[in-house]
């Protein structure tokens, strides 16, 4: 299995893992976050609901993988650092790739799953509030990154 399939398959082990609604914050969740920066979470009653941890998640499927993570990699755009560019011709995009793209306040980190047409789906974390594969606009990718 090459590297990018190994990301995506243990990140793919997460698939479901989402906020908790209200107060009060998924132990799971909070460990990504730790692992990121344990300060993001001082003073904040619904961390996982305050806290946009797209980052903290891939990261922390970096640090389990041993495929590293950039500085500060709960912002999702530090990820347009990491590992070796890839076009933004999604002809080159394959399964697992890390993905960064634009969104309305700041950037979204995720991994490529698959391609249809004019849309990528992606697995990812923070994406509906929790560890799923959504779709996106291909339009909105920014970066593409793989650890290969």
């Amino acid at each position: 299995m090459n590297t990018n399939l190994l990301i995506h398959s243990e990140a793919a082990k997460y698939i479901g893992v989402s906020e908790i609604p209200g107060p009060g914050s998924n132990p799971t969740i909070i460990k990504f976050i730790d692992e990121a920066a344990s300060w993001l979470k001082d003073d904040v009653r619904d961390i996982d609901g305050s806290i946009a941890w797209c980052g903290c998640f891939r990261g922390h499927i970096g640090l389990i993988t041993g495929t590293g993570v950039p500085p500060a990699h709960y912002r999702a755009a530090s990820w347009a650092t990491w590992g070796r560019a890839v076009s933004l011709n999604p002809s080159n995009w394959y399964k697992g790739m890390t993905a960064v793209m634009s969104r309305q306040g700041g950037n979204h980190v995720t991994l490529i799953d698959h391609i249809e047409g004019d849309t990528v789906f992606c697995l990812g974390g923070n994406q509906s509030d929790k560890v799923c594969i959504s779709p996106f606009p291909i339009s909105r990718i920014t970066h593409v990154r793989s650890a290969i």
